[in-house]
């Protein structure tokens, strides 16, 4: 008889589990959680919401003459009107019934399978939202493609998807062509890429637009959010309203020379607030510089590089550390807003109370009289082994104060960021 190994003896031995499920996957909100909603603007059944904006001032200005003449005719504040339509996005989430009982309790697995899955779907739907928001063009673009590589699409921001997630490659938005629809097998942030379950579509290239699943590749009938609302100019449409019919009061103030960000440049974009809505309206509105950390890192080399140590005032035998253990939370004196899915390169200053959204149907489990688990069915017709849950959510976003926000484009990556060396 040979020796006895461990193989002999495998029957009986245990095996440890970490009692610790690790997540390898960013699932959370940044800016979404922000745009409240608002009671005062309502989503009419499915009928768009009217805001209602006074664009013009009225009353004619002269030096008078009391000594018998007219003085002239007067004129009036003249309004006009924005409209919003919600757009509806659905979930869809699915698992096995053995997939259920076999986690079901702490004695069969670390966690509950079917609890977990709801508790990422939430925070996956949030997700989603904010990288929209913050793109936020209007077509529900979630970026561009930068370059392509084997089974891969290089990006701006491969933070703004997630794992096997459906996306649309169109060509160009509104007068452009739809390509396929692919799959992400995974996200690359430190490559910028999100990996595919198959082959990049032939064609794909440079500047093609990248959309969530579904969307109709026209400007207007997607989520609104930073593009669409923080523009600077005359071009273009503003909740339905032509920007040209009422020059400069629907044109965010705009710094898009480019270049490195400095304190000039920060001090220069809040002034423009000013000098658009006054001193008063602008100390009001509570700017917020909301940016990707790139932004946040160009803030504080600013600071790194105006430090310095004065040799004999230092205690100890070790050097002096010249880098704090976080970055800075304030830019200019203002709270930031620091977001992991905000297009790099860009700061957008953002009257946070002035924006919100508006909901035909709220975030929430779709529920059809009361349920919402539902079987799913195989193809003789029989109930399958598999449940899905659908989250959804019906809304818009809108912004009611164009010029209380502020924009920084084309600011400068730093090094070491998104591929930048």
């Amino acid at each position: 008889m040979s020796i006895a190994t461990v193989a002999n003896d495998i029957a009986s031995q245990q095996e440890f589990l970490r009692p610790k499920l690790e997540l390898l996957y960013m699932s959370s909100s940044r800016l979404w959680k922000f745009i409240k909603s608002r009671t005062d603007v309502k989503a009419v059944s499915n009928r768009p919401a009217r805001i209602p904006y006074e664009v013009l001032a009225g009353g004619k200005f002269r030096v008078a003459n009391f000594d018998g003449p007219s003085q002239g005719r007067g004129s009036g504040t003249q309004q006009t009107f924005g409209q919003l339509s919600c757009v509806s996005f659905t979930y869809a989430w699915e698992y096995t019934a053995l997939a259920e009982w076999s986690t079901d309790s702490n004695t069969k697995a670390v966690e509950d399978y079917v609890s977990t899955q709801n508790k990422r779907a939430a925070a996956g739907f949030a997700a989603y939202m904010d990288s929209l928001v913050c793109y936020g063009d209007s077509a529900n673009t979630l970026d561009t493609v930068v370059s392509t590589t084997t089974n891969g699409i290089v990006v701006n921001n491969a933070n703004a998807f997630q794992d096997n997630q459906d996306i649309d490659i169109w060509s160009a938005l509104s007068a452009g062509s739809f390509v396929a629809t692919v799959t992400i097998l995974s996200v690359d942030v430190g490559n910028n890429t999100i990996w595919l379950t198959g082959a990049v579509p032939a064609g794909t290239t440079t500047g093609y637009f990248l959309l969530v699943s579904g969307s109709a590749g026209v400007v207007g009938s997607g989520l609104a959010g930073l593009k669409a609302y923080n523009v600077g100019g005359n071009a273009g449409q503003y909740m339905g309203i032509q920007r040209s019919s009422f020059p400069g009061k629907f044109s965010t103030p705009t710094n898009s020379a480019g270049g490195a960000l400095t304190p000039a440049a920060v001090r220069a974009i809040a002034g423009q607030v000013k000098l658009a809505m006054s001193i008063e309206r602008a100390e009001e509105a509570d700017l917020r510089p909301h940016c990707n950390l790139d932004q946040q890192a160009a803030w504080e080399n600013i600071a790194l590089l105006v430090q310095h140590v004065i040799a004999n005032e230092v205690k100890g035998d070790q050097a002096t550390d010249m880098l704090r253990k976080d970055s800075p939370t304030m830019m200019g004196g203002r709270e930031m807003i620091p977001n992991e899915r905000a297009i790099p390169g860009r700061i957008d200053w953002l009257s946070i109370a002035n924006w919100w959204r508006i909901e035909t149907s709220p975030f929430g489990y779709y529920s059809v009289a009361g349920q919402t688990v539902f079987p799913a069915y195989g193809a003789d017709g029989g109930v399958a082994t598999s449940m899905l849950f659908y989250l959804k959510q019906v809304c818009q976003v809108g912004a009611s104060q164009p010029r209380l926000n502020a924009v920084q484009s084309n600011l400068t990556i730093p090094k070491g960021w998104f591929g930048h060396s």
